[in-house]
């Protein structure tokens, strides 16, 4: 019975199956192949070109394709006849390559090569090396490049472990023209740092070498920090959950919920106000971003809606009670950047940046004689609410008094 049931399945399914087949383009070898290209320019880029030319007056043209070796690997791309350029990327040198560019016909049928010589410009991977910097920081180094082609890159930071042998400390994402990244977590004491760039293409860079000595700092103690209400100030939380203040150093992060959030309509720019808890010289922060609770942009999140974009930071050691500035000193002003630098929306490199791994700030200068109290002011969002929302903060520096 059952064979009889799976004949009759079969029978059923065979016209079916015949004509998805037909749906599809053909391929027909024997049908005539389109004209090839013509008056083709060439414009080298950063690891490759743009190549431009006529289109061939064909009513059975379907697309142009460029075709090349690279290591060893044949590599096709495809541009539609909509479009009179091909841009094709990733050559890890400045050498001179052969490009063979076909019209191919609806038919799958290839023209005659139009054959281009292409010589790349400086690859960004390159590039990018010959402008690395690296610094001791606290706790680490700090590393300095420029990506003048913004280019999707990878920065890798190495350095030895307990037998000396060297390994990927950390690894930074990043499509920015410019900028620099810290990697911290360890002691004051004389270690070798090395630095290569990767692309998306598999390219490496060579490696730099920096003998470096991390400065001095220590985590502040974040059970001695302390709300502080002043006139003037914005610390009421959103009403329908309990975002308040004490969220900002609660050791929590990565989520949507634990986050101080302020009330709707309190505009922009707004401020809060607290306690260290102990007059502290400060070396640098961590800035958590608070988690979308979707990939949708304007989602209360990292990068939308209250997120703190441009932001400014105060201190003191007696704060007028009536909430006035005159007792403040500006210690930074500070900008959040998406590490893949794109419009809108985010990466997941961008979230792990922002949410997980906390945004890295330095303190332009280090306060030697310190503050106790710290002032928030925000100044600019990443969207266009009148409400503000932080996950966590996280100082280092020193603690002046015990």
């Amino acid at each position: 019975m059952k064979k009889y049931i799976l004949l009759i399945f079969i029978i059923i399914c065979m016209p079916r199956c015949t004509n998805e087949v037909w749906r599809g383009i053909p391929t027909d070898e024997n049908s005539p192949a389109p004209p090839p290209v013509t008056d083709i320019q060439v414009v080298p880029t950063p690891g490759g070109a743009k190549i431009s030319y006529t289109l061939p007056k064909n009513d059975n043209l379907l697309y142009i394709m460029a075709e090349y070796t690279l290591k060893g690997n044949i590599i096709q791309k495809k541009a539609s006849y909509y479009s009179n350029y091909l841009e094709i990327e990733g050559f890890p040198d400045t050498n001179d390559y052969n490009i063979k560019i076909y019209s191919v016909s609806r038919d799958g049928v290839r023209s005659l090569p139009a054959d281009v010589t292409i010589t790349p410009l400086t690859p960004p991977v390159i590039s990018i090396f010959e402008s690395i910097t690296m610094e001791p920081t606290f706790g680490g180094v700090r590393v300095n490049f420029v990506n003048e082609s913004e280019a999707e890159i990878k920065l890798s930071v190495i350095t030895t472990d307990s037998v000396g042998d060297f390994y990927t400390y950390d690894t930074y994402y990043t499509k920015r023209k410019d900028g620099a990244f810290a990697v911290r977590g360890f002691e004051v004491e004389p270690r070798r740092f090395g630095l290569y760039v990767l692309d998306r293409w598999n390219n490496y860079s060579d490696t730099v070498y920096a003998d470096l000595t991390p400065w001095f700092e220590e985590q502040l103690d974040k059970s001695r920090f302390r709300p502080l209400h002043l006139p003037t100030d914005t610390y009421d939380p959103h009403p329908n959950a309990d975002y308040h203040m004490g969220k900002l150093w609660d050791d929590i992060w990565g989520t949507t919920t634990m986050a101080f959030h302020t009330r709707p309509n309190t505009g922009i720019p707004q401020w809060f106000t607290f306690d260290l808890g102990v007059k502290s010289s400060l070396s640098r922060f961590k800035f958590y971003h608070r988690l979308a609770s979707s990939n949708a942009t304007a989602a209360d999140g990292q990068y939308a809606a209250g997120d703190p974009r441009v932001f400014e930071i105060y201190g003191s050691n007696a704060p007028n009670p009536d909430g006035s500035w005159d007792s403040w000193t500006l210690l930074g002003t500070f900008e959040s950047i998406k590490p893949s630098g794109q419009e809108s929306g985010w990466t997941t490199e961008d979230v792990q940046y922002a949410v997980h791994d906390g945004e890295d700030f330095d303190f332009p200068v280090l306060e030697e004689e310190g503050y106790r109290y710290l002032r928030v002011r925000i100044v600019e969002l990443w969207g266009n609410v009148t409400y503000m929302y932080i996950g966590e903060m996280t100082f280092w520096g020193k603690a002046l008094e015990e």
